[in-house]
This record gives structure tokens, sequence and C-alpha cells, in this order.
């Protein structure tokens, strides 16, 4: 037998794996967007303001690099807010609340960060309705009079040992409602996970309006939701394109690299053990 036709039979197999792995990663994308509802179902994350250390990625977390899977049939008022959340318990990529991906007017790529609370507009009052702070505890919020009202909220609002960093975030709502002038609306505040200062010792959350976007995320605006994560294999979209940040994660490279390489040799491997069972057999 020539060698070029034992290198066929000896390399057959592992290729016919390979092939039917590629077919069913085919198949599973199908099936995600008719499940998700979104084309493509999934988004590579390309800064760190949802990474909860700025040197490291953990599984578990949305950290540069990574892949999030987007599901469109989920927003509106099915989104959980961390506020909301402090009640239940309920939990989703390392803190309370949903992560949402939205797109305000105006935007050229869309914006993944967590639900922090909602905002309804009164026009009666002329301010902003926060009815999730009815539920928390005294300590949770302030506001500026010192009261316990959350109708009508035309200044600061204050919320404490919010996040992983446990960070005080102030809301200017006034400061929202001049920027929004004759067309004030209500909607989601957000706010990435790492999105915070300090100042004199304490650590300050910064919210996304006021100094990412202008005002509250309307319901519209939101594309979906963050259901699954695929971590590190996302660098490799930011490395072909050249827009990966200097502060990728080292261990995200290491992990990639170590991932690829035993996907790689997996069908190999497998058809090693075969072939040293048959000659077993065979010598039996």
């Amino acid at each position: 037998m020539s060698f070029w036709k034992e290198l066929y039979i000896g390399l057959r197999r592992p290729m016919l794996a390979i092939a039917c792995g590629y077919l069913a990663f085919m198949l599973s994308i199908g099936v995600l967007v008719v499940l998700m509802g979104a084309w493509p179902p999934f988004m590579v994350v390309e800064s760190r303001s949802m990474q909860h250390d700025d040197n490291v990625s953990a599984i578990g977390i949305i950290d540069t690099g990574d892949v999030i899977v987007v599901n469109s049939r989920q927003n509106g008022s099915s989104l959980r807010t961390y506020l909301g959340s402090m009640r239940d318990g309920y939990w989703s990529f390392g803190d309370r609340g949903d992560v949402v991906i939205f797109q305000p007017p105006g935007e050229d790529v869309p914006i993944v960060h967590r639900a922090l609370c909602v905002v309804e507009y009164n026009s009666t009052a002329g301010g902003f309705d926060m009815p999730e702070l009815a539920d928390l505890p005294g300590q949770a919020w302030s506001v500026p009079d010192g009261g316990r009202e959350w109708r009508g909220l035309t200044g600061w609002v204050d919320l404490y040992g919010i996040g992983h960093a446990n960070v005080t975030v102030c809301i200017d709502l006034g400061g929202i409602l001049r920027t929004m002038g004759d067309a004030p609306h209500g909607g989601l505040m957000t706010m990435g996970d790492n999105n915070w200062k300090e100042a004199d010792g304490e650590r300050f959350g910064v919210v996304d309006q006021g100094s990412l976007v202008r005002e509250p995320i309307k319901w519209e605006w939101v594309i979906g939701k963050v259901v699954g994560e695929v971590p590190w294999i996302g660098t490799v979209r930011l490395w072909l394109t050249g827009t990966a940040p200097p502060y990728m994660p080292v261990n995200s490279v290491v992990l990639l690299v170590a991932s690829i390489a035993s996907v790689t040799m997996l069908p190999v491997a497998l058809y090693a053990s075969a072939q040293a069972l048959d000659n077993h057999g065979r010598r039996r």
C-alpha cells in the first residue's frame, strides 16, 4: 500500500469526525437563531466595562474577548433590574439583575451593561417615579430632603452598596430632565459593573445616563438580554480586526490557546485510542 493511501486511510476517520463536529456547530447556530430571535445570536465583548477584575477574566463574568449569547425575545417588561432583584436575590453574570444589550439612536455600537433600575416619567409632578425604591430598606437609598418619597423625583437619588464593588451610585435625575428638554420619558437606568471611580476613599458608581448616553433607555432601544457566555473565544476576532485593547486579560489569552489546542487534538487522540484498542484486539 502506498504512503499516500495509508495517509488517507489514517486521516479519514478524524477528518470525518471534524466534519461532523462542524456540521453540528452550524446546526446549533441555526437553532439559536430560531430560539433567540436574533441574527447574529452572538456578540463579542470589546471593552472591560463589565469585568469584575481589571486584569483577570473569569467564567460567569462578562469579560473583554468573551462571546455573549443574545436573546432578543426577552426584553421590555420581562427584564429584571438590579434594584428589583434585591427582593428575591435574582442573579446573572456575577451580580443582581439582567445584563442587557441596547442601542440608542445615534450610537454606532450596541452597549452591553446591567439594568440598574426603572424610572417612570410623572407628567403631573414633572419628575420621575422610582417604584422599586418602595420595597428597599431605608439604608439602601436616600434623597436630599431625607424623606422616603419615591414619586415625582427631580433631584439626586443616592443608592448604597451597589454591585460587586459595593459602590454608592448617585443619580442626577434633575440633570437628566434638563438634558431631555421638552420630550422627557422614562425607561431603564443602566451601568457597567466595572464603571466606578474612587474619591476620598469611597467608591462611586457611574451610571450611563449623563455620561455614556443622554437619557433613560426606552424599551424599544433594548435589543435583548444576555443569556449565555462563551469565554475567551472572541479574543480571536479582536486580534484579527486589530481592535484588541491593551488591557486584554492575560489569562484569557492563555486559556484560549489551551482550549484551541485541546479541541484540535481531541479527534486525533480519539482516533489514536481507537487504533490502539483495535490493534490490541487483533493481537489477542
